[in-house]
């Protein structure tokens, strides 16, 4: 009988293909372009995937996010992926992971890996996942899709430039679009999706991924190759990891193109939501809703969300300031 993988064996031969099934890759975030990552390296026999995301699947995501359906809604989106990708090839080992990536506990989700696949959708992310790539000497891929554009590039530092060669800092967040500002198109993602996973099976059977950045305007019909700096950044050749050592407990941020404000805590904890539940009925008068990942309900004009990482959203009209001291109050940290 012709097994799951003959077609692809014909073409990248047996001891290629074979590899693959010893490799281990993170992605990291299950939205758009992470949902087609993972689903091609998950049917193409990629031995382990570890899928870290902290979000719950919303109606929003459904336009693009290939791997959930309306009977996933408000569900954990790395929890729905795995489910996904086990019915699509139960050969391999899945692990999801819901939580916050941040630098508390970057270096133990990501430790351990042959290639780290950025699935995000945010810049501190992507420079968390640079630095621990200059520390450990993993390689990764860049990937990301806004609107009808998409682009995609595979580093390795110090093998080749790291993130920081190209861009020094974060963009300050009024200086880039986003989906919230200027939306996308579902098949861009898939198309720079696809792309990032043909590079990550290159890299993990032997191969050699393109080494330029990639850079596509779907709508209008353009591309770019784009050769990487020749230059190394002070970064990457003085193995500086600014974020990956950055040490903060709370972070109060307002969300993009919504109101209302995110706070992140550092590490991710673990929250005792079954204890805050009577507490909060209590403060707010009203009842509640407990998962098994958040409690959610309403306090005056707010809509909240407390999640079992530590995380918690606040949607209205709220200030950062004011929605940390709600938080330190409630939470009491």
């Amino acid at each position: 009988m012709i097994d799951r993988y003959a077609k692809q064996r014909i073409f990248l031969g047996s001891e290629a293909d074979g590899r693959l099934r010893s490799r281990r890759v993170a992605v990291v975030g299950l939205g758009a372009t992470g949902s087609v990552i993972a689903a091609w390296l998950a049917r193409a026999g990629v031995g382990h995937l570890t899928l870290i995301d902290r979000d719950l699947v919303e109606t929003s995501n459904l336009q693009r996010q290939i791997l959930f359906g309306e009977a996933d809604l408000y569900k954990a989106k790395a929890e729905i992926a795995a489910l996904r990708l086990r019915e699509a090839n139960s050969q391999i080992d899945i692990r999801p992971v819901v939580t916050d990536l941040t630098s508390g506990n970057a270096r133990e989700l990501l430790g351990g890996f042959d290639l780290i696949m950025d699935g995000t959708d945010n810049f501190e992310a992507r420079f968390l996942i640079n630095d621990f790539a200059i520390l450990t000497g993993t390689p990764w891929i860049y990937s990301g899709a806004i609107g009808g554009e998409g682009m995609v590039w595979p580093l390795n530092p110090p093998v080749t430039a790291c993130l920081r060669c190209l861009m020094e800092e974060p963009p300050a967040g009024g200086d880039v679009d986003t989906c919230d500002s200027v939306g996308v198109l579902g098949p861009a993602v898939g198309i720079v999706g696809s792309w990032a996973a043909l590079e990550a099976i290159k890299l993990l059977t032997g191969g050699e991924p393109h080494a330029d950045l990639a850079r596509f305007d779907f709508w209008r019909n353009e591309r770019q190759f784009l050769k990487p700096p020749v230059v190394r950044c002070r970064f990457c050749t003085g193995r500086i990891t600014e974020f990956l050592n950055a040490r903060w407990t709370m972070m109060a941020s307002r969300l993009c193109g919504l109101d209302g404000v995110q706070i992140r805590v550092n590490p991710p904890g673990k929250l005792d939501l079954e204890a805050l539940l009577p507490r909060l009925e209590q403060r707010t008068g009203q009842p509640w809703k407990l998962t098994p990942l958040a409690l959610s309900g309403r306090e005056g004009g707010l809509q909240i969300m407390l999640f079992r990482d530590g995380r918690a959203l606040l949607h209205g009209d709220i200030t950062p300031e004011r929605a940390r001291g709600w938080y330190t109050e409630v939470v009491g940290c």
